[in-house]
C-alpha cells in the first residue's frame, strides 16, 4: 500500500510550468496538506521504514525548494532516545497534496537494549582524548546510532577545542554505550582555503545605524574574529586594501548576500538554512585557512599575507557547507561524505559566482583561482579535477581518499550536467567512460537538480545514493522530456558512479498524468460532510479516461465522488460524509484513480470529532556554543507549524546567568518562521557551563530548547569538565588554587567553588 501512495506522480504543479520561473513559498494551506499527507505515508507502512513500535517521529524541518516542491524532515525517536541516521525525509509537490518520494538512511531496524554499560563520564573522556587540545565537552547524550549497518547504543559527544595544528574543531563522537569504543565522528568544522579577491565598488546592505548586519537577510552580518559586526558613523566602507578587515567585510557581505538572493531566485530556498536563517562571516583569523564551523564562516589570509579570504567562490564555499549542514541528514562523517560536503561548497561557490556576474570575478569553475595562494594557483579545478592531482571519477578508493580531494568526482559531475564535455568558449571536460559527448543544460538547471537532490540526503550520503537523489529530481522538476534526466545520468556514467538498483527511469512518448487533492486533509463533526477536489494533469502523451473510487472507509462513513469517471486534467468533487456514529479521530482514506494506461492514488487524512490544537515545534542550532568572556555566539531558533494554525510566537529567555544577555532578531514571530539568538556575555562573568532555557510563548502552546553556553576562563584556570582528578591532585580556579578530595570524574556545574566535598581551597 505504502508503494503505491508514494510512487504518486508530483508532476501537477510542475507540468506547466518553465522551468527557469521561480515559485514563492508554499501557501499555509499548502504546507498543512504536505504535512497531512506526509504523516499518513509514514503510517501506511512503518516496514517499509524500517520503523519498530517503539519508533516515533517528530516533524523537525520543512523547507521549500525550486518552484514550491516541499521537503519535510522527520526525527526518529527509539523508546524516547534520538536517533542518529534514522531521519525520514519527504518530497511533496508545490500543494503539498502527493508524496514523490520518502526515504530514510537507516539499513536495518532498531532492536537495542536501552540501558548503556559505559556511563556518561567514561564516554566523556574517551571522547576528549580525540582533540589534541580540547577546550570544552558537552554534556553526552544517550542516543541511537543507525547510520551503520548495525544500529548501536552510544553517548553522543561533542569536543571542542584544536587540532595538533591549531586548527579549530568541533568535534562529535559517538562512542558505544555497551563496549565504549568509538564508532563514529564527524566535525562541525568544514576546512577551506581560498584567496582575498575583491569585487570593487559594490553595493551591501547594512543596517541604519550603519552596522555590517544585513537588515532584511537574517543572521547575515561580518565582523572581526569576536563576533561582534563592524560599526562605524558613515555608510561608506573599506579602502580597497588587500590587508583591510573592514574591506574583506565587504567582499564578505557581498558574496553571502548574492549566495542568498541566488538560492532565493535560481533555487527556490529561504536563506543558508532554508528557513530564513544566514550565518555570521568573521575575518582576521590569524591563519593561511578559511572554514565553516557550524554557526558562522571564519577567513584568514593568503601566505603572503597581502590579502583576506573572502573572494566569492570561497565565502559561498564556506556557507556551501553551511547548506549541506542544515539539509536533512546534516553534515555526516566518512571521507566520502567529507568529500562530498568539500564538493558541495564548491558548487555553490560557483553558482553564487554564475548569479553574481560581476566582471571582476567572472563566472567559472575554478576554486579560488583569483591569488597565488602558496604558489600552485587555483586549489580545486571541477573541470579536469586531475589537473590538480585529484581524481576525476569515482572508484574505490573514494572512501579513503582525503576529503578535499575527494571532492573531484561529484565536482567533475556537476561541470558535466551544467556545461558538457565540449561547451562553446569554455574549458573541454572529458568522460572517464570515454562515452558519447555530453552537451550540458546549464548551471541554474543544474543547482536546481543539485539542491533538490540534497533536500533529500540521507546519512551516509554517498555517490550512489546522490545519482539515485539527482536523477529522481531531475525526472521531477522537468516532466516534459527526458533531455535533462539523461544528461544527469550521463554525467554519473561519466564520472564512473554506474546504475544502482531501483533507480528512476525516464521514458518519453506514453500517455501519464498526476493527481493530487486540494485540500489533502479536512476535520468534520460526526454526522457532517467534508468535500475536497480530486485534481489531475496530463504530463505525458495524450489525456486517458480515469475511474475515481475510495478504499475502505471508517464505519458509518460514505463516499460520493462527482463526476465518478473523467478524463486526465480534469477536476472532480470527493465528499465523505460521516455519521453520528463515525469513530473519532483521525483517519486515511485512500483515492485511486484508475487510469486506462496507468493508475495514481493519493490519500485524505479525514479527522472526525474535535479538531487537533494549534501547534508548532521549536527548536535551536546550534544547541551549544563555547565562549570567553566578552565574547558573543549566535544561534537560530527554527518554528514549523505540526498542527492546526500558524500562531504567534513571542521568544524570551530563562535561567540567563549574570553577566549574559540574550536577544532575539525578530523576538515576536509567527510559527513556520525562525529568529536570529545572540548571546553576549561580559568580561566578568565566571568561567562555567550554563544552560540558558530558550522560550516559546505561543497564543495556543508554549515550548522551550536548551542552549549549552561554555564560557571559558582565562590563563589562570586549569580545572576542566569530564577530567579525571586524583586525590591531592591541585588545580586553579579563577587564580584561586584548590586541592583534590576525593577522587572524581568532573562534571559541567562542579567547578572547585561549588563543590567543597569535593575540592579545599588551598
Amino acid at each position: 500500500m505504502l508503494a503505491l501512495a508514494l510512487t504518486t506522480s508530483s508532476l501537477a504543479a510542475a507540468a506547466s510550468t518553465q522551468a527557469s520561473q521561480a515559485a514563492g513559498p508554499p501557501s499555509p494551506d499548502e504546507r498543512r496538506n504536505a504535512i497531512s499527507t506526509t504523516r499518513n505515508a509514514i503510517l501506511a507502512d512503518p516496514p517499509a521504514l524500517l520503523a519498530s513500535g517503539k519508533d516515533a517521529f517528530t516533524l523537525t524541518s520543512t523547507v521549500a525548494g525550486v518552484r514550491g516542491l516541499q521537503y519535510l524532515t522527520y526525527a526518529r525517536s527509539y523508546a524516547g532516545l534520538p536517533v542518529y541516521g534514522g531521519d525520514v525525509i519527504a518530497a511533496t509537490d508545490e500543494s503539498g497534496a502527493v508524496v514523490n518520494t520518502l526515504t530514510t538512511g537507516q539499513r536495518a531496524e532498531i532492536a537495542v537494549r536501552t540501558e548503556p554499560k559505559v556511563g556518561a563520564p567514561a564516554a566523556a573522556l574517551t571522547a576528549r582524548a580525540r582533540v589534541a587540545r580540547p577546550e570544552t565537552v558537552a554534556t553526552p547524550v544517550l542516543s541511537v546510532h543507525a547510520a551503520a549497518a548495525r544500529p548501536r547504543l552510544a553517548w553522543e559527544v561533542a569536543v571542542a577545542g584544536a587540532t595538533e595544528k591549531g586548527h579549530e574543531t568541533r568535534l562529535h563522537v559517538f562512542v558505544d554505550a555497551v563496549t565504549g569504543k568509538v564508532i563514529d565522528e564527524w566535525d562541525d568544522v568544514r576546512d577551506g582555503t581560498g584567496n582575498g579577491y575583491y569585487n570593487g565598488t559594490v553595493t551591501i546592505d547594512t543596517t541604519p545605524s550603519y552596522t555590517m548586519r544585513d537588515p532584511r537577510r537574517s543572521g547575515v552580518a561580518c565582523g572581526g574574529q569576536n563576533g561582534t559586526p563592524y560599526t562605524k558613523t558613515t555608510d561608506t566602507w573599506g579602502n580597497g586594501s588587500g590587508t583591510n578587515l573592514e574591506t574583506a567585510c565587504v567582499d564578505a557581505l557581498y558574496a553571502a548576500q548574492r549566495e542568498w538572493d541566488m538560492l532565493r531566485d535560481w533555487l527556490g530556498r529561504n536563506g543558508i538554512n532554508g528557513q530564513g536563517g544566514g550565518y555570521p562571516s568573521r575575518v582576521g583569523l590569524n591563519a593561511v585557512n578559511a572554514y565553516w564551523n557550524g554557526s558562522y564562516g571564519s577567513f584568514g589570509h593568503n601566505s603572503a599575507n597581502s590579502q583576506q579570504l573572502t573572494s566569492m567562490d570561497v565565502v559561498g564555499h564556506e556557507f556551501g557547507h553551511g547548506i549541506f549542514q542544515f539539509t536533512s541528514g546534516g553534515a555526516g562523517s566518512g571521507n566520502e561524505t567529507g568529500g562530498m560536503n568539500e564538493s558541495t561548497g564548491d558548487v555553490f561557490g560557483a553558482l553564487t559566482e554564475a548569479f553574481a556576474n560581476n566582471p571582476n570575478d567572472p563566472p567559472d569553475y575554478l576554486v579560488g583561482e583569483e591569488v597565488n595562494l602558496s604558489g600552485s594557483g587555483p586549489i580545486r579545478n571541477m573541470y579536469n579535477p586531475a589537473a590538480l592531482g585529484h581524481p576525476n571519477c569515482y572508484s574505490a578508493s573514494i572512501p579513503s581518499t582525503e576529503v578535499h580531494a575527494a571532492a573531484g568526482p561529484q565536482n567533475h559531475w556537476f561541470y558535466l550536467v551544467a556545461e558538457g564535455t565540449n561547451p562553446p568558449g569554455k574549458p573541454a571536460s572529458g568522460r572517464c567512460d570515454n562515452g558519447a559527448a555530453i552537451t550540458g543544460i546549464g548551471i541554474r538547471k543544474a543547482g536546481e537538480v543539485f539542491m533538490s537532490a540534497l533536500n533529500t540526503k540521507t546519512q551516509p550520503w554517498t555517490h550512489a545514493k546522490a545519482r539515485v537523489a539527482t536523477l529522481q529530481a531531475a525526472k521531477t522538476l522537468y516532466p516534459g522530456s527526458c533531455a535533462e534526466f539523461n544528461v544527469v545520468k550521463s554525467a554519473w556514467d561519466g564520472v564512473s558512479v554506474r546504475a544502482q538498483t531501483g533507480e528512476p527511469t525516464c521514458q518519453q512518448g506514453g500517455n501519464d498524468f498526476s493527481m493530487g487533492l486540494e485540500p489533502a486533509s479536512g476535520s468534520v463533526t460526526p454526522g457532517q460532510s467534508v468535500t475536497t477536489t480530486v485534481r489531475t494533469t496530463v504530463t505525458g502523451g495524450s489525456a486517458q479516461s480515469i475511474t475515481l473510487r475510495t478504499g475502505t472507509l471508517p464505519a458509518g462513513v460514505t463516499a460520493t465522488v462527482n463526476p465518478a469517471t473523467i478524463s486526465a486534467g480534469q477536476t472532480a468533487t470527493l465528499t465523505l460524509t460521516t455519521s453520528p456514529g463515525s469513530p473519532q479521530g483521525n483517519h486515511a482514506v485512500t483515492i485511486t484513480a484508475d487510469g486506462a494506461d496507468v493508475d495514481r492514488q493519493a490519500t485524505y487524512n479525514l479527522q472526525i470529532g474535535q479538531t487537533s490544537q494549534d501547534d508548532y515545534s521549536f527548536s535551536v542550532s546550534p544547541s551549544s556554543a563555547s565562549v570567553q568572556a566578552g565574547e558573543s555566539a549566535t544561534a537560530t531558533i527554527s518554528t514549523q507549524v505540526t498542527s492546526g494554525q500558524a500562531q504567534s510566537v513571542t521568544l524570551s529567555a530563562g535561567n540567563v546567568p549574570a553577566g549574559v544577555t540574550v536577544g532575539f532578531s525578530p523576538q515576536t514571530i509567527t510559527a513556520g518562521q525562525t529568529s536570529a539568538v545572540t548571546i553576549a556575555t561580559t568580561s566578568g562573568v565566571p568561567p562555567s557551563t550554563y544552560t540558558i532555557s530558550l522560550n516559546g510563548d505561543g497564543t495556543a502552546a508554549d515550548h522551550s530548547a536548551s542552549f549549552s553556553l561554555t564560557v571559558g576562563g582565562g590563563q589562570d584556570t586549569t580545572w576542566q569538565t569530564y577530567t579525571a582528578y586524583a586525590v591531592g591532585q591541585t588545580v586553579t580556579y579563577q587564580g584561586v588554587s584548590y586541592r583534590c578530595r576525593q577522587a572524581h570524574t568532573s562534571l559541567p556545574g562542579w567547578e572547585p567553588p561549588n563543590t567543597p566535598a569535593l575540592w579545599q581551597r588551598v
